[in-house]
Formats: C-alpha cells, structure tokens, sequence
C-alpha cells in the first residue's frame, strides 16, 4: 500500500504492475546498450542532461519503444532476461520505417 498526499489515504498498489514496469524499463536499458545508446538513455531517460529538450526525449523514447515492441513482449512484459533478442543471441527485428530509412 502507498499514500496519496492529496487525498490522505493509502492506495492499493498491485505488485504484478510494478513487476511490468520494472521489466519494461529494464528491456528498454539493455536495448538501448545493444544499440550503443546507453550513452543517451542515460542522458536523456534518466535525466542527466539537465539540457535536453522534452521533444528530444520523447523523440528518443518513441523510436526505442517502437523497437521494442519488435523485439519484446511489451503487453505482458516478461522477465527480459529469458529473450535472445535483447540480449543479444539473436539479431533485431526493425520496424518497417526503419528498414526504409537505412536504404533510402
């Protein structure tokens, strides 16, 4: 149970979401580091770049969840470190503006 500030009550928190969210979010690192873009979802995700503009986050945000949902269950978000693709056994699946972008 968590505590609402607004309203002084508690909550109910249902833990199967906070397992979701917490696989969501820990799929959605380690793409970003087989990408080679650990670099921005720090900079960008985590808020180190006191700098960075909400477009460009949510820019960056969209376009990693895009390929996510190509690679991982994100409905039923599954313990991530069971999926090959993430991980890096086997190779990505692109979106199809993606593939157009890299041979235009």
């Amino acid at each position: 149970m968590r505590r609402n500030k607004s309203r002084n009550a508690f909550i109910q928190v249902n833990p199967e979401a906070v397992i979701k969210k917490r696989n969501f979010w820990l799929a959605f690192e380690k793409l970003c580091e087989r990408l080679g873009r650990s670099k921005d979802y720090f900079r960008l995700i985590r808020r180190r770049d006191p700098d960075a503009t909400i477009g460009e986050i949510s820019e960056f945000r969209r376009k990693m969840t895009r390929l996510l949902a190509f690679n991982y269950d994100v409905h039923r978000c599954p313990d991530p470190c069971i999926n090959k693709r993430i991980y890096g056994d086997e190779p990505l699946n692109y979106p199809p503006e993606w593939k157009e972008a890299k041979t235009a």
